[in-house]
């Protein structure tokens, strides 16, 4: 590994990853959600929020909790390792990697103390320190390769604009925020048990304005087909020309378009796997989704090819159509018979992070878009990003 470079290098900052630094915040806040969900109940019992430290180590752990717990601080550990370059590196930054884990990890073990359904460990410390220490490992010695010099650096200034980071960040949380079971592939944004109090808060007129209780109660097969047909491929449309808004002139679009839809729909998946069974891993496949992915598809690469800012504009239509569609739709009766038996299990609390995640993506792409492509707009269209 290599020596830690000098902070006051004018340079160290310029070659500093914004994309890293936000991905490091973006998935120590995740970790904090999880860890400390739901969020509710909280009770003090008059112990000491750091008396698991000096408890005696828990016998009914499973395999399972240590791979989970050891594994989820790895991407910590990794993330920081980049967000700290070129401020620290080689040892340096494994030393920061492991002292942060201990610090976010042990925060959250004693805030547990604070709540009935979680149960501060110090195993749970321990494989967490364990993890971050893993992930800086990996990535201090190939934090400078990837952020200031080789193929992963040349493909992100050759592939996508400089001010694109954010806005990459939101795309790749896209697969994620697949985990969470919805009615409808893709069926991300879905705010209605959220609004339920306020829209029945609201006067009778106003609902009257709306017209819609009167033909949404009588969908049959063929318009759930229809209905997740035109979710999926409003999301296609939103997640893919969101992603090509970012890139440059000589990006390989087509291929990072089927990318990214390829790894959400592995994540996909991967998670009806382990959450239905693996006889229904492809559950996801039906006739809507189907329709849904050849027609987005079609449109995606029609539309990629047209001017950055047309591009922006189209996926914030797609995420209006998208919101609107996922909200209006009755939730699927087939769809719930089918996941009668859904298995949380170990689970539990990183579905409680990955169902905000599915409700939240949308909004976060359109302001992100919004934020990135606004200005450019009152430049006006021959501007440059």
């Amino acid at each position: 590994m290599t020596s830690p470079s000098n902070p006051s290098d004018p340079q160290s900052f310029s070659r500093a990853s914004t994309l890293a630094r936000a991905a490091f915040a973006v998935y120590a806040l995740l970790l904090v959600y999880s860890g400390l969900a739901p969020w509710s109940r909280w009770r003090d019992l008059g112990l000491s929020p750091f008396s698991y430290l000096t408890a005696p180590i828990p016998t009914h752990v499973t395999n399972f909790d240590l791979v989970v717990n050891l594994l989820a601080y790895v991407p910590f550990g990794a993330l920081l390792a980049l967000a700290l370059h070129p401020l620290a590196r080689g040892w340096t930054v494994v030393l920061l990697a492991l002292l942060g884990g201990a610090v976010v990890a042990g925060s959250i073990e004693a805030m547990q103390s604070f709540l009935p359904t979680r149960i501060p460990s110090n195993l749970d410390l321990f494989t967490n320190c364990a993890g971050a220490l893993l992930g800086a490992l990996l990535a201090a010695p190939i934090s400078s390769a990837v952020i200031d010099r080789g193929r992963l650096a040349d493909w992100r200034r050759q592939w996508f604009s400089d001010r694109a980071s954010l806005l990459l960040l939101v795309i790749a949380l896209w697969p994620v925020a697949q985990i969470y079971p919805a009615s409808m592939l893709f069926g991300n944004g879905d705010i209605r048990a959220e609004l339920g109090g306020l829209l029945e808060a609201l006067p009778a007129v106003v609902s009257s304005l709306i017209p819609v209780a009167d033909w949404i109660d009588d969908f049959d097969v063929a318009e759930f087909v229809l209905a997740e047909a035109f979710v999926v491929a409003a999301a296609v449309l939103a997640a893919g020309l969101g992603l090509a808004s970012a890139m440059q002139r000589q990006a390989p679009r087509v291929k990072l378009l089927l990318a990214l839809l390829a790894i959400t729909l592995l994540v996909k998946t991967f998670a009806n796997a382990l959450q239905f069974g693996p006889d229904r891993a492809l559950a996801w496949l039906t006739p809507g989704a189907f329709g849904g992915l050849a027609l987005g598809v079609l449109v995606l690469f029609a539309a990629s090819a047209g001017p950055r800012l047309s591009r922006a504009w189209i996926a914030l239509l797609a995420v209006a159509a998208l919101v609107l569609a996922v909200n209006l739709v009755p939730d699927n009766p087939y769809y719930t018979d089918a996941i009668g038996d859904w298995r949380q299990g170990e689970l539990l609390n990183f579905n409680a992070l990955a169902r905000w995640l599915s409700l939240l993506w949308p909004f976060a792409l359109a302001g992100t878009l919004t934020m990135m492509w606004l200005p450019q707009s009152a430049r006006g269209p021959n501007a440059t990003l």
